[in-house]
């Protein structure tokens, strides 16, 4: 290896055991997971003094030998998820002098014998997600029964305190879906800052721990079994900043106004209605609840700090007036796929407001009124029933770089033909335009976008197109997608120098000369060779596409080579014309001295008869 290097990563491939490395201090991480590796030898390690992080997840490893570790004066975190680990007294942990793990992951193995003499080393963070525990409690840990193992209750259980209780900041018992963990077990992990408890069962009582003892920042409890007081959830505690209560059956939400959470998820819910007077609250994740009217803060709150607000897959139908009002620093706001036919013109706020993105795909809005928000950057309208958009839509959107209109059968319902007026004329005033999705949209002819000189993708999908000329489109454009249209005949697509990816599959196209400017595009295709997708047609013939590129010839131009053949033909005429009138002219000026006879003067005068 280079001595320079740092990092190792020998993941998915055939090592049953690790390689042999050469002596290299630098090297700091090393991941060697989904290798197949089923052991790993005591000395692996030595010529590697200075690794932080080993990660072996993904393999058959069993164990660890005693010493494999003790080397490693730098080791930080040891990774070893998804192994076949079963017996924790074979883990002897030998770490060298004063090393405290940061991470510890055992995650996914089929743990099912422990005894009083498994010691798990000093760690910070310790993961046993899904490893086949049954029960928690203020003294011990039980791991579930497995057949053909030591099924006594002795022999698969570790006492608590053999955990280093005192160091541990983050515990994970996720995912043991039959774990029951008993009220006296809370008390013990209360200093811990992070907690993931998800996909288990709690006991009664747990919400007063999390308000009156725990010091935790980050819980995650969804899909938790749990007993709810009037399916309500309310507890919060003076540390908490993340809260995920996703899946729990709650019906109501209230935070009060000393709750500092930040960040909420409470996806998976039965939620219609919410209490929130938590200023601090930057992020809500509400999807999937039953929410029917949009929720609003309660009088004279303004909830200043959040910046997401996702509320997909409900039950709204429409978006009130002033509805933003209460969220005036509001970023990213997501209402797909809820049942809104309706946004009040009044609903976003005139001025102030920082949108970034706003995603109200998937509804069954016809029409929308054209909002003032100079900051967006993303417009998702994709899945609904527009039929129309106000020529003034995007005038207060001058920052869009990526509108997704896809999917709105009757879009160009208005736009019988490309001479006719149509909603689509006034796209040339998002000049910052990146990304532009007018898939399956019922368009029947190619848009003039030449002017879009930032558009770098442009998504047809699904159309009508028959006919598509590349003097159309925007010259930067990087990714064009055609398939499934009606295209025939493509021309002068060599002058789009910047494309990369084009995409014409499942369209009728001609098997002629049209498509010699996209041979080196569709060469690039990884499906050019399958005849369902790409193909071609010679009068009523279909053929497989890629055979047929190999011999295609640029097209003749037959009106260029009409002119060509006619003025030449023009200048050689005139030219013969023009020699017979210079040569009479020549003849009638020396016609008569052509016609005067040189003879010889006598010199002897010839004999006279007298």
């Amino acid at each position: 290896m280079l001595p320079n290097i740092q990092q190792l990563h020998l993941n998915s491939l055939n090592l049953p055991q690790p390689p042999h490395f050469l002596f290299h201090p630098n090297l700091r991480v090393l991941r060697m997971s989904r290798c197949g590796m089923h052991e790993v030898p005591g000395s692996t390690f030595l010529p590697l003094p200075g690794l932080e992080v080993i990660d072996l997840s993904n393999n058959h490893l069993e164990t660890l030998p005693p010493t494999v570790l003790r080397s490693l004066k730098f080791l930080r975190v040891l990774i070893l998820t998804n192994n076949r680990i079963s017996n924790l007294d074979q883990l002897a942990w030998i770490l060298s002098p004063g090393v405290v793990l940061e991470q510890l992951d055992l995650s996914g193995n089929p743990i099912a014998i422990a005894t009083s003499m498994t010691v798990f080393p000093p760690v910070r963070q310790l993961f046993l997600s899904d490893t086949r525990m049954e029960s928690v409690n203020e003294t011990v840990i039980m791991f579930k029964k497995l057949p053909g193992k030591c099924e006594k209750d002795v022999c698969r259980h570790i006492p608590i305190h053999n955990l280093n209780i005192s160091l541990i900041t983050t515990i994970d018992f996720s995912s043991n879906r039959e774990l029951e963990i008993d009220s006296g077990a809370l008390d013990i992990f209360s200093n811990a800052t992070f907690v993931d408890l998800s996909n288990t069962r709690l006991p009664i009582g747990f919400e007063e721990w999390l308000e009156r003892k725990s010091r935790v920042k980050s819980l995650n409890i969804s899909h938790c079994q749990m007993p709810l007081h009037e399916d309500t959830w309310t507890a919060c505690s003076q540390f908490l900043h993340s809260l995920d209560i996703s899946g729990i059956g709650a019906k109501r939400l209230r935070f009060s106004r000393f709750c500092p959470i930040r960040t909420v998820f409470a996806r998976d819910n039965l939620l219609s209605t919410v209490y929130i007077d938590a200023v601090s609250i930057e992020s809500m994740h509400f999807e999937r609840n039953m929410f029917s009217d949009f929720p609003i803060p309660p009088p004279g709150v303004e909830l200043t700090e959040l910046h997401t607000l996702s509320l997909s897959h409900n039950l709204m139908t429409s978006l009130p007036p002033h509805a933003l009002q209460s969220y005036p620093n509001l970023q990213h706001f997501d209402l797909s796929n809820n049942q809104l036919s309706e946004i009040d013109p009044q609903a976003f706020p005139s001025i102030g407001l920082g949108l970034i993105s706003l995603d109200l795909s998937s509804n069954q809005l016809s029409s929308l009124p054209h909002p003032i928000l100079p900051s967006l950057l993303l417009l998702d309208l994709s899945s609904n029933t527009i039929s129309h958009l106000d020529p003034h839509f995007f005038t207060g959107l001058p920052m869009l770089q990526q509108l997704r209109i896809a999917s709105n059968p009757t879009l160009f319902s208005r736009c019988p033909n490309r001479e006719s007026p149509c909603w689509s004329d006034h796209l040339d005033e998002l000049t910052s335009l990146v990304d532009l999705d007018i898939s399956n949209s019922g368009l029947e002819f190619s848009l003039h976008l030449r002017h879009l000189r930032t558009l770098k993708s442009l998504m047809l999908r699904g159309n009508e197109i028959r006919i598509i000329d590349a003097k159309s489109l925007p010259e930067n454009l990087r990714t064009l997608d055609l398939g499934e249209n009606r295209v025939q005949f493509t021309s002068n697509f060599s002058k789009l120098e910047h494309l990369r990816d084009l995409r014409v599959d499942q369209n009728p196209l001609r098997c002629d000369c049209s498509l010699y400017d996209i041979v080196p595009h569709l060469l690039n295709q990884s499906q050019v060779s399958d005849p369902l997708l790409y193909y071609c047609f010679s009068g009523s013939w279909q053929y497989p596409l890629l055979p047929y590129l190999a011999s295609v010839k640029p097209c003749i131009n037959t009106t260029r080579n009409f002119y060509s053949i006619l003025i030449t033909t023009f200048i050689i005429a005139f030219a013969i014309v023009a020699a017979l009138i210079g040569g009479f002219l020549v003849y009638r000026k020396y016609a008569e001295r052509a016609n005067f006879v040189y003879k010889r003067i006598s010199l002897v005068e010839s004999p006279v008869r007298l």
